[in-house]
């Protein structure tokens, strides 16, 4: 089995330096494959028709973590949902219900579905959204299995258990998923240094981006940026 990097840019249509950073990748050549949608994004729109116009695979971005929302104002902390969550579960899946509806009436056809902060992964909200991809026709879901889970301890290490977890319930579901997430111990500052140090196993590795124009919430984004529209970035992707 051969290795392919899915790179994945997160965040889409949250706001228009992301939307601009997404285009200067393509017009540096054929490095990006999809694009993570926040439906409730001010630039929704605009990130379906960019993915549309592109051919970009197009990912539900699950949120019920910062708002913008669809159906209420804010939602309980993650920790709070993680402690009880048949609490919140009715508000969440109607949250997510309302996302995966209006990417679909602006016109995209989502065929993965993530979340914003990695949400999906809580026991709580696994089985909802494999329930949800699958009423929906989404083949595929992030599970973040990682490459790097030992970077942020222990942050990383309670991610790559849960994502290990979610991958088994997602595969018995009959979705797909990548062998591995890659890009979360470098998440909105990824590096040629990073990824040099990755040791990748074989199959579909998604790796996930926030590059941005401008510095949103992390002062890395730009330099990211920089990095995927570069010629070093294509030649390790096509080659790893």
């Amino acid at each position: 089995m051969s290795r392919r990097i899915f790179l994945e840019i997160d965040d889409a249509g949250s706001d228009r330096a992301g939307l601009s950073a997404i285009s200067r990748i393509l017009a540096a050549g054929p490095a990006v494959d999809g694009v993570s949608i926040l439906a409730a994004g001010p630039f929704a729109a605009e990130a379906c028709e960019l993915a549309a116009c592109s051919g970009l695979s197009v990912s539900v971005h699950l949120n019920c973590a910062e708002p913008p929302f669809l159906s209420c104002r804010e939602f309980p902390r993650a920790s709070s949902i993680a402690l009880a969550p048949s609490r919140y579960l009715p508000a969440i899946e109607r949250e997510w219900r309302l996302q995966i509806e209006r990417l679909t009436a602006l016109g995209a056809k989502p065929s993965g579905i993530d979340s914003h902060r990695h949400l999906h992964h809580l026991p709580g909200l696994a089985g909802l959204s494999i329930r949800l991809a699958k009423e929906y026709g989404i083949g595929r879901m992030r599970t973040a299995v990682l490459p790097d889970r030992l970077s942020r301890f222990p942050s990383g290490l309670v991610l790559d258990a849960l994502g290990r977890r979610l991958r088994k319930l997602a595969s018995g579901a009959g979705l797909e998923s990548p062998v591995a997430m890659a890009g979360f111990g470098a998440a909105g500052r990824l590096s040629r240094e990073y990824l040099e140090r990755l040791r990748l196993p074989e199959g579909i590795v998604e790796l996930v981006a926030h590059p941005s124009a401008v510095a949103i919430w992390s002062p890395g984004q730009p330099a990211e940026l920089d990095l995927l529209t570069s010629d070093w970035f294509r030649e390790w992707k096509s080659g790893s």
